[in-house]
């Protein structure tokens, strides 16, 4: 860089080139991300509601957290469908919680409460295509009330898609889980199912998961791939005997980006928490609470409680 008394005629054009690459750089970011806020207009996005996960990365990148009255995707390997489950429960009592504070503000303004504490409609998967049956004891080991679901027991996968819009236009639920199995539909039909889903929950302010096999992601506000967290050493570390541990891929956001992290969760907190591999393989090894031939059923991780 020219100095203050150097003459400018002696500057050298290389002298410009470290500036002007970052000028460069900083002004494509910025239209980047005006460009992005352009297409979130137009598209309604900034308008919506969110609740934050807890994790800071995973709350960037999407955009602030999970959207409200939207239609999300939750997938993963049938042999794993209980992570997939387990970590749409940790969803639902995170809602369950904005329910709540939600509800005592309007109390509180002597306002009328919304329906965002209502029932959760739950369409499982068919026993002979799915995981099993829902488990009462394992629900609220995971933090959700079974006394707040209404379970819709269709064992035909597609009469079940084709009541997904009458379901989620219905009031004052405060979300809608269907379990689709590992059905075979093209791209085309999945596309036009979540822009149908998409609407219908706009209009009721219903949240609604989808959970099965790994299919098109495009129209859905958010995408995810779930499994388990299975290189975690869970029983030589007494923090994690009682939670469910999980990898997480974000495949596709809504106004975000797609995103991978390792969270955990624990019933009765109401948070997710990260977790990264360098930390726990280089902490000491601890023996767990309880030795594995005394553990009782509710000390076992949320997601094999599920099914």
């Amino acid at each position: 860089m020219q100095r203050m008394n150097q003459p400018i005629s002696i500057v050298k054009p290389s002298d410009f080139r470290v500036p002007n690459n970052q000028i460069i750089n900083e002004k494509k970011t910025y239209d980047l991300a005006r460009l992005r806020q352009e297409i979130a207009v137009a598209d309604g996005y900034n308008k919506r509601l969110h609740i934050p996960l807890g994790v800071d990365s995973l709350d960037q990148a999407l955009a602030g957290g999970l959207a409200l009255g939207r239609v999300h995707l939750l997938t993963g390997a049938m042999q794993a469908h209980g992570a997939v489950s387990g970590f749409a429960m940790a969803l639902l009592d995170l809602l369950h919680h904005h329910a709540r504070l939600k509800a005592k503000l309007a109390t509180n303004r002597q306002t009328a409460i919304t329906n965002d504490a209502g029932l959760i409609v739950w369409c499982p998967a068919s026993q002979r295509n799915g995981a099993g049956m829902l488990y009462g004891h394992g629900l609220a080991a995971a933090g959700l009330d079974p006394a707040r679901l209404l379970i819709v027991d269709t064992p035909n996968p597609s009469r079940r898609l084709a009541a997904l819009d009458d379901i989620l236009r219905t009031e004052g639920l405060a979300a809608v889980v269907m379990e689709y199995d590992g059905v075979q539909k093209s791209a085309d039909y999945w596309m036009r199912l979540a822009r149908r889903a998409q609407l219908a929950a706009e209009d009721s302010g219903t949240t609604a998961f989808l959970l099965g096999a790994p299919i098109g992601v495009s129209g859905f506000e958010t995408a995810w791939h779930i499994k388990p967290a299975v290189d975690l050493d869970r029983w030589s570390h007494s923090a994690l005997v009682q939670r469910s541990v999980w990898d997480l891929t974000l495949q596709r956001a809504r106004g975000g980006r797609p995103h991978k992290c390792k969270v955990g969760w624990q019933a009765g907190l109401g948070q997710l928490q990260a977790y990264h591999h360098s930390i726990m393989a280089n902490g000491k090894p601890v023996q767990a609470e309880l030795p594995i031939g005394e553990l009782s059923a509710s000390k076992w991780p949320a997601h094999a409680l599920a099914r």
